[in-house]
């Protein structure tokens, strides 16, 4: 029978562990002194998570791990005792007797001066507040890591977070890990190696047994470990200790910061583009530039080539607004990176091929999975724009929405000394600013969309203006019964306040919902939505909406110019 490799189990064939190359030695201490886990977790090249520093103090066990860094070319001679290096130099400021100076950032004077630099360290404050966790800053750098709730993370060019350091720490116990990948290419380039150092006790109350001793000594290890039984120890007076400490070494591995992962060898995908007429099979294309034409080239696929998406792959993105901006033409995820979009004719996400090619590789697999056949046509704008060099502009239901309400905004305060929309607050601001539309055809796709135009459009009107210019309100009118009125007396026909109302009740009446409220069938008819799927019936909504406001604005100049 074949079984896989499963890590943590005993059929796991991975590196081998000090647990594997340390036999346990014979004699009668307790079975549980032999320490196979933390020996378990010591191995010359560690791929996932490596503890840098520890500490805690139980009934039955108390240790720690501290780390150094250390010239490769002093290893052995740091590695000829198991006692712990650099436990009075590095880490520590001293002014001593001869009067130099010891910034704690190298060892003084030892036998391993010179060859240890500080790498972490964790520094208690007499307990009058939680221990504080240190690192040399240049890892950081290397990086470019920043601070989270629990370590430290860095982006990658795709401008996706990568964990690197995760730090627990409490009062009377604490652990660092950092990752072992990254931890590794950061060595390789600094020309340094990691000096891991562990000190683990294990103690009981067993009856009297022989004192056993064992030591393994390796290029990259070197550690003691005895058991034994001290009778002038009331408590726990058998114990076991291993002490030692071993060397990660630098190398150059999968993990490299986001500059050099732009330069890094990288695959490419293959996108469908169109349909073969004849065989009626998909057309596939890598988006490898370098496999691409171009208008001189008519040899190979042309880099313009559309490829098209379903509009679920912007959800991704719309998802994420402190990170990505997603507007009509184009996403961009901070300053790392952008791409040019379009929307064609039947509502798909079009992209050129050879800006895929520019995605890493982890982007493109996710507009991989949403790639579909080419149905429906380019929007004449972006055509006219990219192939004839002509100024065009191409639909944007949201961006003329906000045009109008600005517009709007506008206009009632000249005419009422004040805006009638007023300025949002900023995190509404912002959510009507990056409002994107539904990105699934879930019923409920349309609910967050929603709630963001009801408080930018209607819970956004300030009823003071209105009520100024109206002479007062009447009991129980609100914003929309005050729009409504000025309205008539600015002779609105149209009876465009009811854009805002049916909004406002598609809200209350729990229609944004999939399962809305008995109201909701009644709220989604007087909106103009009934049986629509999402995107379109926002649209709708949308479009709806700027017509109101567009209406509006110009009753309200009207009036101003009649005034005038």
């Amino acid at each position: 029978m074949h079984i896989p490799s499963i890590p943590g189990y005993e059929f796991y064939e991975g590196p081998p562990t000090l647990a594997d190359l340390w036999s346990r030695p014979d004699g009668d201490y307790p079975h549980g002194f032999w320490p196979e886990t933390e020996l378990s977790r010591i191995e010359a090249a560690p791929t996932g998570w490596l503890t840098i520093e520890e500490h805690f103090h139980r009934d039955d066990m108390y240790g720690g791990t501290h780390s150094l860094l250390i010239d490769p070319a002093a290893r052995e001679r740091v590695l000829s005792s198991t006692g712990w290096s650099g436990h009075h130099d590095v880490g520590q400021v001293e002014v001593w007797a001869d009067g130099t100076f010891s910034d704690g950032l190298t060892a003084r004077q030892s036998d391993d001066g010179g060859a240890l630099a500080f790498f972490s360290a964790v520094r208690e404050h007499h307990r009058l507040v939680e221990p504080t966790f240190e690192i040399t800053p240049t890892f950081l750098w290397y990086w470019d890591a920043f601070p989270t709730d629990d370590g430290w993370s860095y982006l990658n060019a795709a401008g996706r977070d990568v964990e690197l350091i995760r730090v627990r720490l409490a009062m009377d116990a604490w652990k660092v890990e950092v990752a072992a990948l990254e931890l590794r290419t950061y060595l390789a380039d600094a020309h340094r190696e990691l000096l891991v150092q562990k000190d683990y006790t294990i103690k009981t109350d067993h009856a009297p047994f022989a004192r056993v001793d064992s030591s393994c000594k390796k290029p990259w290890l070197n550690f003691d470990w005895f058991a034994m039984h001290e009778a002038s120890m009331e408590e726990h007076p058998s114990f076991s200790t291993v002490m030692g400490k071993y060397v990660v070494e630098g190398a150059r591995t999968s993990r490299v910061r986001r500059i050099d992962e732009r330069d890094e060898p990288k695959r490419y995908v293959e996108f469908v583009y169109g349909i073969d007429s004849n065989t009626g099979e998909v057309l596939r294309h890598t988006c490898d530039p370098n496999q691409l034409g171009d208008y001189g080239d008519s040899s190979r696929q042309h880099s313009m080539t559309p490829v098209y998406f379903a509009r679920e792959v912007l959800g991704r993105y719309a998802g994420e607004p402190a990170r990505y901006s997603v507007t009509t033409n184009r996403i961009s995820c901070l300053d790392l990176w952008g791409l040019d979009i379009g929307t064609n004719t039947v509502g798909l996400v079009e992209v050129y091929l050879g800006d895929l090619g520019r995605l890493t590789e982890a982007e493109q697999s996710h507009w991989l999975a949403h790639n579909v056949q080419p149905e429906g046509a380019m929007d004449e704008g972006r055509f006219r724009r990219d192939f004839l060099n002509q100024w065009a502009s191409s639909p944007d239901p949201v961006g003329e929405l906000r045009r109008a309400r600005t517009r709007a905004a506008e206009a009632t305060a000249v005419l009422l000394g004040a805006p009638v929309w007023r300025y949002l607050d900023t995190q509404t601001s912002r959510e009507f600013e990056e409002l994107l539309g539904p990105t699934t055809s879930d019923p409920s796709a349309i609910a967050a969309p929603t709630i963001i135009l009801t408080k930018a459009l209607v819970d956004g009107i300030d009823p003071k203006p209105l009520k100024k210019y109206l002479g007062g309100a009447q009991p129980n009118e609100r914003s929309l019964s005050l729009l409504r009125r000025f309205l008539v007396e600015l002779g609105d026909a149209e009876n465009s306040v009811e854009a805002f109302i049916a909004l406002q009740g598609f809200r209350s009446a729990g229609g944004i919902a999939h399962l809305g409220g008995s109201g909701a069938a009644a709220a989604r008819q007087n909106l103009g939505i009934d049986g629509m799927p999402p995107q379109k019936a926002f649209l709708t909504v949308t479009g709806r909406l700027a017509a109101a406001l567009q209406h509006i604005t110009a009753l309200v100049e009207a009036a101003d110019r009649a005034k005038a």
